[in-house]
């Protein structure tokens, strides 16, 4: 907002609305900070534009009606399907069927043999990671314990300690391959070093024979004697 743009606002005071208290907000507007902070926000707000259909009635509710209608038990995908397509197959709004058009090319893909993914790695796939305490797809307030009980509730415990093995075996192999470089450059150093002395003992050993060859019989008799 350029300077002209402020005077304007200025000028159009609302009514009920002391010029004062409004001269704030409008310089409050054209803040910069401000602008990004507003700007996080509507992000943030877009993260949240996956809108049920279920009313007061809980997942788990509508879960359990399903599985009396059918008599399966549904899995997080077409729980979010069941709980979040109107009666006329559509998604109450964009982004919610944009996330459900993607759990269906994932099941897709599953189906026909070309993918290998878990329904929870779905939901990390369209959604992000999970956050902690709380699992997607089953509404508000069902925590991991709560859906599949404290010894499996810890999948995610689980998967996050996975995680962290195989991050700790990629340090341990790193690790060993250093040890391993290591030990095979010292290698090299003590076979250059045994080559050396192997060399200088050839050559003490060649001026020996040098030695002992030019010293004659008789020289040896008249150091023998002299002894």
């Amino acid at each position: 907002m350029n300077s002209d743009d402020h005077e304007e606002a200025r000028a159009n005071l609302p009514p009920n609305i002391a010029q004062d208290d409004w001269n704030y907000l409008v310089n409050l507007w054209s803040d910069k900070d401000w602008k990004d902070m507003c700007e996080k926000n509507k992000i943030s707000c877009s993260h949240n534009l996956i809108i049920h259909i279920t009313g007061s009635k809980s997942f788990q509710q509508r879960k359990e009606e399903e599985k009396e209608k059918t008599g399966e038990e549904l899995g997080r995908v077409q729980l979010s399907e069941v709980t979040h397509v109107r009666a006329n197959g559509q998604a109450i709004n964009e982004h919610t069927q944009e996330a459900l058009m993607a759990f269906k090319n994932f099941t897709t893909q599953v189906a026909k043999g070309s993918l290998q993914m878990t329904e929870d790695e779905m939901f990390v796939e369209v959604f992000g990671p999970e956050h902690h305490g709380r699992v997607r797809g089953y509404g508000d307030g069902v925590t991991p314990t709560e859906l599949w009980g404290s010894s499996s509730s810890s999948i995610l415990d689980l998967q996050r300690q996975l995680k962290e093995s195989e991050e700790k075996r990629k340090e341990n192999d790193a690790d060993l391959q250093r040890q391993l470089k290591e030990f095979e450059e010292k290698r090299k150093e003590s076979d250059a070093h045994l080559k050396i002395l192997e060399a200088q003992v050839n050559r003490v050993e060649s001026l020996l024979a040098v030695v002992m060859k030019k010293l004659s019989p008789p020289e040896l008799a008249q150091s023998e004697s002299s002894t």
